[in-house]
């Protein structure tokens, strides 16, 4: 984060066989070490029984201070439209938090266009379709954008022309960078200031977007 000027960066639990609740308190740990430099996302199985998935979300928000929920619908292997995800958007309506959703491979299941029933039933919610199709589901992802104000793209693994694509369609405010890992953070940078947006815009993506959208003023 320091070598390429990262103010600050959200994290999250990938999809694991490994204990999500104790990967969620390390983040918090995280979070208390750099403070207003790393800020937690909860990533849970929808599958878990309600009364679990929801103390731990609870937990998250409340006690951790994360700023987000992320539903993975390949990881955890279930459609954004089924019953048992309801609660994940009525958490994030309740808590006033934008869910991130995983787009693009893992079909069908992760289909952009999945994303534009919740976010019509849950209009107070803001929803962030990660990797905005992952390239091949780009142009699904932008008419999802264009359908519902509280849809955003995050487009992570999209090419350079689509990404600007993006940005002209769907238009600046409704775009945030991410690097979805560490690894291609640099790439992500490379992408955006080699298609030719002005200092302006870049710091509309970069910073502006994700601080109202994640609520982040204390950054």
């Amino acid at each position: 984060m320091d070598r390429f000027g990262i103010a600050a960066g959200l994290v999250m639990p990938q999809p694991t066989l490994d204990n999500v609740f104790e990967v969620h308190s390390r983040i918090g740990d995280m979070m208390t070490k750099y403070p207003q430099r790393i800020y937690g996302m909860t990533s849970l199985d929808p599958w878990l029984a309600e009364d679990i998935y929801v103390a731990e979300v609870e937990r998250c928000i409340k006690e951790l201070g994360f700023v987000a929920i992320k539903l993975h619908p390949l990881g955890h292997n279930i459609s954004p439209l089924s019953k048992l995800c309801n609660k994940i958007y009525e958490l994030a309506e309740l808590h006033q938090v934008p869910v991130l959703v995983h787009t693009g491979t893992g079909n069908p299941f992760s289909l952009p266009s999945l994303m534009i029933d919740p976010a019509k039933r849950y209009p107070g919610v803001s929803f962030i379709l990660c990797h905005a199709g992952f390239a091949v589901y780009a142009d699904e992802a932008i008419v999802a954008a264009k359908h519902c104000d509280n849809i955003y793209l995050e487009p992570s693994w999209c090419q350079t022309y689509m990404t600007r694509k993006m940005i002209d369609q769907v238009g600046l405010e409704k775009i945030i960078m991410g690097s979805d890992h560490i690894s291609n953070l640099p790439v992500e940078l490379a992408k955006y200031n080699n298609i030719g947006l002005s200092d302006e815009q870049l710091e509309a993506i970069f910073y502006n977007n994700p601080k109202r959208i994640f609520k982040l003023e204390e950054l």
